[in-house]
This record gives C-alpha cells, sequence and structure tokens, in this order.
C-alpha cells in the first residue's frame, strides 16, 4: 500500500516535471517567435544592408579573378598595352586571340555580366575595362606611364555603392558628398568610363585622374577599388576596381 502511494506520488511529480518543461518551451518559443516578427517589421534596413553586403562581395571579386587570369597573360608574353577584353559574341574581331582576356587561348578568364541585384535599374550590368585613367598612389602617377588598367561597373545601385566604400573604408571628408559616395571630378571626361580596351582600343599617351571632387577630396588617393557618384548620367554611382597598376 505505500509502495503504491510512494509510486503516484513519483508519477505525479514527474508529469509536474514534464508540464512545467512543457510551459518553459512554449514561452521560449512564443518569446522567438515575437523576436522574429519585429525584426521582420522593423529590420528591413538590416535586411538591405545585408542583401548590399552579398551583392557587394560577388561585384569586388569578379575583377580579383580577372587579376589573375591578366597576370598570368603578361607572365607569358603578352605585351599590357595589347590586353583585349572583347567579349566571347566578338572574339572574331581580335586579330591574336592570345592576347584576349576571356578566350581559351588568351587568358581563359570567364566573360560575365554583372547580377541585377548590384544594379540601380534591376537589369544585368555591363563591365568596361580601359587605361583611360590613374589612381593618384596607386602604381607611377605619372600621364600615360601612369595609365592603370580598371574595370568599370556604372549603374551600381546606391545602397551597394556605399556599402562598397565602408568595407573599403573609403575618406570622404571634404568631399561633395561627405559620408556616401564621393562625386568624380566635376573636370573628368566621364566618357571615358564607358569605353572598351578591344581590338579597336588605342592605348592613351595621357589620363584621367580618378579622385574625389576637387579641392582637398582624395578619397581614391591609394584606394584600388571604390564606388564614385557620376554626376552627368543616368545611372549615377559607378564601381570600379584596378586590374594591373601601371
Amino acid at each position: 500500500m505505500f509502495g503504491q502511494k510512494r509510486f503516484s506520488e513519483i508519477k505525479a511529480c514527474e508529469r509536474g516535471n514534464v508540464l512545467f518543461l512543457i510551459l518553459i518551451a512554449v514561452a521560449l518559443f512564443a518569446a522567438l517567435s515575437y523576436a522574429v516578427t519585429q525584426s521582420t517589421r522593423s529590420g528591413g534596413g538590416t535586411t538591405d544592408k545585408e542583401k548590399a553586403i552579398l551583392s557587394g562581395a560577388s561585384m569586388t571579386q569578379y575583377p580579383t579573378a580577372l587579376r589573375t587570369s591578366i597576370i598570368r597573360m603578361i607572365l607569358a608574353g603578352t605585351d599590357v598595352e595589347n590586353l583585349k577584353f572583347n567579349s566571347p559574341a566578338n572574339f572574331g574581331a581580335v586579330s591574336d586571340l592570345a592576347e584576349a582576356v576571356f578566350h581559351p587561348s588568351g587568358g581563359g578568364a570567364v566573360f560575365q555580366r554583372a547580377p541585377a541585384e548590384l544594379m540601380s535599374g534591376g537589369s544585368q550590368g555591363t563591365w568596361f575595362y580601359n587605361a583611360e585613367w590613374h589612381i593618384p598612389q596607386i602604381g607611377v602617377d605619372t600621364a600615360g606611364s601612369g595609365n592603370d588598367i580598371i574595370a568599370f561597373l556604372p549603374g551600381v545601385s546606391r545602397t551597394v555603392c556605399e556599402q562598397v566604400n565602408d568595407e573599403f573604408a573609403i575618406t570622404t571628408t571634404n568631399c561633395t558628398l561627405e559620408g556616401v559616395v564621393p562625386e568624380l571630378d566635376s573636370g573628368a571626361d566621364e566618357s571615358k568610363i564607358s569605353t572598351l580596351m578591344d581590338e579597336s582600343y588605342t592605348f592613351p599617351t595621357t589620363s584621367e585622374t580618378l579622385q574625389g571632387d576637387g579641392g582637398s577630396c582624395a578619397a581614391f588617393t591609394g584606394q584600388p577599388s571604390g564606388c564614385f557618384y557620376e554626376e552627368a548620367t543616368s545611372d549615377q554611382h559607378v564601381f570600379f576596381s584596378v586590374l594591373l597598376e601601371r
């Protein structure tokens, strides 16, 4: 009799403990659900920032792969001034495919458009490659001998542009758009951004200076990558990355 009573008490105690644990689990689940809901409602900016971080990473990684192909070509004997960035659709225009960055006989680099999520217009972006510019303290600053080969991506969204500059610690003090994206120097020939270094390209003997807007703004001095605001265009934010400093 005593044993049965004791057994009943133990079982009742176990049921009480299980019920208590269930109540704790329910409470924790409710708290977690509330936190997720609040994050979803009020954390739109956080989500956008996370997307910008991922998009910015994919954008900055692509030029890195191109640099590897270009260095391999140069080591194999291709002259820097003879590099060709023709797309696969235009390989027929290249007289020597060993000079084509995207051809298997040349650099063997993967040709691709920029993902739509990077772009302000919501469609894939086009990369441009040329030697029309030099960046202060990247390579040699002398015009002609200091023309850096740079990849440009016009039309990047403002969110991605700001995130990239934040990641690269671009200093925008004394720049026109201080704290966000430096405006390109108003004296620069912005049309050269969309010049393609292809079969018909003539390597320039002079160069534009890629820098923030005049005065004491030195946003891109010594910076191999960054993002600037190009005032004269509709898709105004442009990402750049040096493929070969000279």
